[in-house]
């Protein structure tokens, strides 16, 4: 279902009224224009009438006769529209001149009378006049066509048509431009909005806000406020247990591996192995606990960046990791090109490391890590490719969430190194990508880092 719009319904809410009141003012405009025209039509007819009673005579027999000669009476008929028509008749209706058959209106209308009428099939305005005349009343009907009346009329329709449309486009440009301007307060709290992160919970500036929208701005505000405490108190409470953690278990850690080395633990070496193990994989998932608290700060706080040397980078990280690819029997090594970014030195490595210890841990032995840098189509990006046992390509998306681990990953990981791979580089800017390693083998995991630099996701 289409989302209602606001500025629509303001439109539509405007703009009905407006119209209507257009087309009201239209047919005002229209039948305000029609009586004078047909008063001044009417009148016309009326001269006629009155200069044909003038010229009505008495004969040598005392009848009364229509003293017009006929180029008078072709003069009276002429008009380049309409056809004229007239009838002059006594007060008992005896005939005297002009068209015979041609209605009259009834004596009982006033005078002068005015109406219409039909005559040979077209309908005609007529006006009748009782006058006094040499030999008594007289009745002088005068008709007309209506084709200049219609013309007339239909001018008169369309003028004012014009003059509105353009009144009524003028409005509504008016109208959508007010809509508009009236809306910009929530445009500009939308945009505000858009270009923050899921991690910018600061407050909105209330200055200037319409009184129409600040309560919406204060419940806004208000939401901010308890969602930023609830993932304060998570984060504190994640970096909290993680350090509380972190100590006890790095020396039960220790002992352990003291008490196995020792030869009088011989007895119970097997049952203190699995032990071992179990407490270096709780040792491993609290640090990186420990590393993804310590980006969401970095996020909260808004460090700054500063520029990094990708080379650098990679070649800190796989020196750090040699001693473990050697124990694994993995080949690792480094192919990098010139790059630098904008960013947080401690979190890229950290992210790095977990893509090199994933890539050794999910290598067989006799296989190789490489770990790459550089500059591709204007954009920098770090990479690390394995020839291990890959990811499937369906699990490609979900391996980058957290506690989330293939279905044919290698030993007991937590699900958490990818994670913080991806949640460094939204920091930073960049996407992560994860495709199949060299010759369709393994996998190979590209952190792409923006053209124009990277900046702290807000």
């Amino acid at each position: 279902m289409k989302a209602p719009s606001i500025r629509k319904r303001l439109f539509g809410l405007l703009l009905v009224p407006a119209v209507l009141i257009l087309i009201a003012g239209t047919l005002s405009d229209y039948f305000t224009a029609l009586t004078p025209y047909r008063d001044a039509y009417d009148q016309a007819l009326f001269d006629a009438a009155l200069a044909i009673s003038a010229h009505v005579r008495a004969d040598y027999q005392g009848e009364p006769r229509l003293s017009l000669p006929p180029d008078a009476i072709a003069v009276l008929r002429y008009d380049s529209y309409d056809s004229i028509f007239f009838k002059v008749t006594t007060e008992s209706g005896a005939f005297i001149a002009g068209d015979r058959d041609l209605p009259q209106l009834p004596r009982e209308s006033s005078n002068p009378a005015r109406g219409y009428a039909r005559y040979h099939g077209e309908s005609v305005r007529l006006v009748t006049y009782r006058t006094k005349g040499p030999t008594g009343l007289l009745n002088v009907c005068v008709a007309e066509t209506l084709h200049k009346r219609e013309h007339t009329r239909a001018r008169i329709l369309l003028s004012s048509l014009a003059v509105d449309i353009s009144q009524l486009s003028l409005v509504l440009i008016l109208i959508w431009i007010g809509v508009r301007r009236a809306l910009g307060p929530l445009r500009s709290v939308e945009a505000q909005i858009s270009r923050r992160s899921a991690r910018d919970l600061t407050p909105l500036p209330r200055e200037s806000i319409p009184t129409e929208i600040q309560g919406l701005v204060a419940e806004l505000n208000r939401l901010f406020v308890t969602v930023r405490a609830t993932s304060d108190a998570q984060r504190r409470f994640l970096e909290s247990a993680a350090h509380q953690l972190r100590t006890p278990l790095t020396g039960l850690q220790v002992q352990l591996e003291l008490l196995t080395e020792d030869q009088a633990a011989a007895p119970v070496r097997e049952r203190l192995a699995p032990l071992l193990e179990a407490t270096q994989r709780l040792t491993h998932t609290t640090q990186q606990l420990l590393a993804l608290a310590r980006s969401d700060e970095a996020a909260n706080l808004r460090w700054e960046f500063a520029q990094i040397d990708l080379p650098d980078l990679v070649e800190s990280t796989v020196a750090d990791r040699i001693s473990a690819a050697l124990s694994a029997g993995i080949d690792i090594g480094a192919d990098t090109e010139r790059g630098t970014i904008q960013g947080v030195r401690w979190l890229l490595l950290e992210a790095l490391s977990n893509l090199v210890n994933n890539s050794i841990a999910h290598t067989p032995a006799g296989g190789t890590v490489t770990v790459r840098c550089g500059v591709a189509t204007g954009a920098a990006f770090l990479e690390v490719s394995d020839s291990g046992i890959g990811i499937p390509v369906d699990e490609r998306e979900r391996v980058l969430g957290r506690f989330f681990r293939g279905s044919n990953a290698r030993g007991t990981g937590s699900g958490l190194g990818l994670a913080i791979v991806a949640e460094v580089a939204q920091l930073h800017g960049a996407t992560v990508s994860v495709d199949s390693g060299p010759d369709g083998k393994g996998t190979t995991v590209r952190i792409v880092f923006q053209p124009a630099g990277p900046q702290l996701n807000r």
